[in-house]
């Protein structure tokens, strides 16, 4: 399963845009703005690095849910037709539960940061 189809988000709230680089405990891709989009785009930041997650945690083991954000702060306003680097990075995860941490840069340059917490749905099995 790939990344992209672990995450139930479709347009316009689908902010993942591509994948570069991926292993067992990280992820980097890019988050473009562009002049056509309706939401804000900080938020559609922090919403991109929270889906990089996402498809991270739950690759091979379909959908989960955010369950919490926390220290998350964007520090450059995001303008039509910047190319954001985002590197998520797994923490630590136990038993469902992860907690990453993200930063995205625009040319080398950090322009937010932030933790994230998700979680796997429950098991249907009864034991």
């Amino acid at each position: 399963m790939s990344w992209l189809t672990s995450l139930p988000h479709q347009f316009p709230f689908r902010a993942a845009s591509a994948v570069v680089s991926q292993d067992e405990r990280s992820i980097t891709g890019t988050f473009v703005w562009t002049a056509n989009e309706t939401l804000p785009p900080e938020l559609m930041l922090v919403e991109a690095m929270a889906q990089f997650a996402g498809g991270l945690a739950f690759r091979t083991q379909g959908q989960g849910f955010l369950t919490g954000i926390d220290r998350c702060e964007v520090t450059r306003a995001i303008e039509p037709g910047d190319s954001v680097s985002v590197l998520v990075t797994l923490e630590a995860g136990f038993g469902g539960i992860f907690k990453f941490s993200g930063t995205a840069s625009i040319d080398g340059v950090e322009v937010a940061r932030g933790r994230f917490y998700l979680a796997a749905p429950p098991s249907d099995e009864t034991t």
